[in-house]
């Protein structure tokens, strides 16, 4: 009997990286089968946990920016070394980042650095990623704002936002937001397979390859 597809996201921060893995039988809704924590260092652990994944999605850049738009003085300062996924993020679908990937590498936050490191090692396994942006998907998915995640209200809004989707979710209400968004990446690392996911980014000529990926028709 051949088995069931595993999808995995990946929420980080510059100290700790949260991984959930979900798997499904054909047409059914996602089931979790691994919640996991890692300390941001130990990347083996992490891998381990991902062998067989279908596909992975990551709450952060996989590269420094290459500045493609940082002659426009269009954008605001702020977005002109921007990759085209931050900047196409904004103009097409009205999310803004709060932060944009830096050129240079002393600027990259902690978050940011570990972030690198993940894509690397994961793709020194054979993987190759894709990025999501937590925020923007529950956007997408709410239809609108909903309250900030450190909030109870916000860790509220996006459970019930994830719950038609994952069956069952038996003590999240216990899980830390870092954890929620992991589950949301993994659901999203499904949807870019079956066709209910979208990526955004630029095609024209000169822009980089980036892509951040959004729930499409779920």
């Amino acid at each position: 009997m051949r088995p069931s597809p595993v999808w995995i996201g990946i929420d980080l921060g510059a100290s700790v990286v949260h991984a959930v893995a979900l798997t499904a039988d054909t047409g059914a809704s996602a089931r979790v089968t691994c919640a996991r924590s890692f300390d941001s260092a130990d990347l083996q652990g992490l891998v381990a946990m991902t062998a067989g994944a279908a596909r992975i999605a990551i709450d952060a850049p996989d590269q420094l920016s290459t500045a493609p738009h940082g002659h426009e003085t269009s954008l605001k300062p702020k977005f002109r070394w921007a990759r085209c996924s931050e900047i196409a993020l904004g103009e097409l679908e009205g999310i803004w980042v709060p932060w944009t990937t830096p050129a240079q590498a002393p600027a990259a936050p902690g978050w940011m650095e570990v972030g690198f490191e993940v894509w690397a090692a994961l793709r020194e396994a054979n993987h190759e990623p894709i990025e999501i942006y937590p925020a923007g998907l529950f956007r997408v998915l709410a239809g609108g704002a909903i309250p900030k995640k450190s909030t109870r209200a916000g860790s509220q809004a996006r459970i019930e936002l994830l719950r038609p989707h994952v069956d069952p979710l038996h003590g999240i209400d216990m899980w830390s937001h870092d954890g929620i968004d992991a589950l949301a990446a993994a659901l999203v690392a499904r949807w870019s397979l079956d066709g209910r996911a979208r990526s955004v980014g630029h095609t024209e000529p000169g822009c980089d390859s980036s892509a951040i990926w959004l729930p499409g028709e779920v």
